[in-house]
């Protein structure tokens, strides 16, 4: 007969040593790296804690036992490639732009680092690696020089026809997150900027529209990017 003054037990109820041991390894470093259910078959596999992962979880919840989760991350650039002066870097990118039928357009450019100016730009209804030549060699006729170009691995960048550029001196290339930290968010950005703010405003319902519409866009932003170079120039040294 049980005496009614006395407490009522539970045989499955964890004792002071089941519970310190289960936060012991809920706040372990040793452990960080074991999701709850895996630690607590762990710890019936080693003979520590016969108690189910739901009843590890319930505890850890209404313990506020918070399990170290410092991560180390190796440091990431805050400032990318930056000229000094204009034609000292170029970007060049290729751009998908979809018409409201599904079909695909390819717009290829190259802009100025330093005054982030489009140089030269062409849009083709198909991707062709030899299309980033001629961008580049457009761009170049104006200064009679290619410098050195900041890219993606991409197909159209990495190919035998701008290879052949390389090997014979003409062109200088970089590749990004490849060959170098930085990343070629610079006409990344500029892409956004284009379809955002000016593209997607319009109906793009063939090629000459969006060909028009891309036209005017670089012509604003060449006379915008020329009203900050004369204002750096302006300014006293």
């Amino acid at each position: 007969m049980i005496c009614s003054s006395c407490p009522r037990t539970s045989p499955a109820q964890l004792t002071p040593d089941e519970f310190s041991t289960i936060k012991e390894m809920v706040t372990s470093n040793e452990y960080r790296h074991m999701p709850l259910h895996t630690l607590a078959r762990y710890a019936q596999r080693i003979a520590k804690v016969l108690a189910s992962a739901s009843t590890w979880s319930k505890l850890a919840r209404e313990r506020g036992w918070r399990r170290p989760r410092t991560r180390v991350y190796p440091a990431k650039p805050k400032i990318g490639v930056r000229a000094t002066r204009p034609n000292e870097y170029w970007h060049i990118d290729v751009t998908v732009i979809r018409l409201i039928t599904g079909v695909k357009l390819y717009l290829h450019a190259v802009i100025d680092n330093f005054s982030r100016r489009i140089l030269a730009w062409r849009l083709a209804e198909r991707l062709d690696p030899t299309t980033t030549c001629e961008v580049l060699l457009e761009a170049g006729k104006a200064i009679g020089c290619l410098p050195t170009v900041v890219a993606d691995s991409g197909v159209e960048n990495v190919n035998e026809e701008v290879d052949e550029l390389v090997k014979a001196g003409v062109l200088n290339r970089i590749l990004a997150l490849v060959e170098v930290a930085f990343s070629n968010s610079m006409i990344e950005a500029c892409w956004r900027s284009l379809r955002h703010q000016w593209l997607y405003l319009h109906m793009l319902d063939s090629f000459n529209s969006v060909k028009q519409l891309i036209a005017s866009w670089v012509c604003r932003q060449a006379s915008a990017s020329e009203r900050a170079l004369n204002c750096l120039r302006s300014q006293p040294v």
